[in-house]
């Protein structure tokens, strides 16, 4: 896949200098980021051929159901709150990456088989 991305490079810029300037640029911003972030190690895995290209829709379908049941968990939660306040509060949670102890239950109950759910709480414990 590094072959396609000094293709792309080399058809968008045509120049050596700029095309290394660019997959420089590129790979040093994945080495930075590869721990911090999860789709820039998607991206890493892409570019290595580690990782079919594809799996990036898997990963944005299982991000937006996450979200989806986070809020759903949130509204459960706090019936009587708005939805643009549950909505805020939930992608203030999926930012800071944190989920106390009884949000990352419920999510794992919903998003999971009750014999899958019972696996994961296993262990943790």
């Amino acid at each position: 896949m590094e072959q396609f991305m000094y293709t792309y490079l080399n058809h968008k810029y045509g120049l050596k200098t700029l095309i290394i300037e660019w997959a420089s640029t590129i790979i040093t911003g994945v080495r930075t980021y590869l721990r911090e972030d999860h789709d820039v190690t998607i991206f890493a895995k892409i570019l290595k051929n580690e990782c079919d290209e594809d799996f990036r829709f898997i990963q944005m379908h299982v991000k937006e159901g996450f979200a989806s049941a986070l809020r759903q968990i949130m509204r459960e939660k706090h019936p009587l709150k708005k939805e643009s306040e549950i909505s805020k509060e939930s992608t203030s949670i999926m930012q800071s990456g944190f989920l106390e102890e009884w949000q990352w239950r419920r999510l794992i109950n919903k998003m999971y088989r009750k014999e899958d759910s019972y696996l994961l709480f296993n262990k943790y414990e």
